[in-house]
């Protein structure tokens, strides 16, 4: 019986050499796979550093967003056992008014120290990704990382 023999044809081509060709020929004369490959363990540092710090941030909202939900349950707690003493309509409803004004107030500067947080959480996540970010720019241009040109 014969068998049949499957040829494979490779549309795309092969893969630049190694020698001073940047990947895919990207940047002719650019950084080699070498340069290009070797910067994998900045770049996984960078990106682990900024896990890290949103990890770290997430959980100070959480503890933030949990304290400040305690307060507010306690407060609510204690406004309705005031509520509950009082007998007059008007009283009542000056009151809950005060109640009102008091929760929104508090709402309002909790979502303030959030919206605070969340930027410097935000800047705390970039930051080592635009330091590295920077640092391959500086290398891919054949700079040694301060801007002066290797020589």
């Amino acid at each position: 019986m014969a068998t049949a023999r499957k040829q494979t044809t490779s549309s795309s081509s092969p893969p630049p050499e190694k020698t001073g060709e940047s990947p895919a020929g990207l940047f002719p004369g650019g950084p080699s796979y070498e340069t290009f490959l070797g910067s994998n363990n900045e770049n996984i540092a960078a990106a682990m550093s900024a896990g890290e710090a949103m990890f770290a941030g997430m959980a100070e909202v959480s503890q933030e967003m949990i304290t400040f939900a305690g307060e507010r349950m306690r407060h609510n707690i204690e406004s309705s056992e005031d509520l509950a003493k009082t007998k007059d309509p008007e009283e009542i409803f000056e009151k809950q008014c005060t109640i009102a004004r008091y929760a929104a107030e508090q709402y309002i500067e909790e979502t303030s120290k959030l919206m605070v947080m969340m930027a410097r959480i935000s800047r705390n996540c970039w930051a080592p990704m635009e330091k590295r970010t920077k640092a391959a720019l500086h290398d891919m241009n054949g700079n040694n990382g301060n801007g002066a040109a290797e020589s």
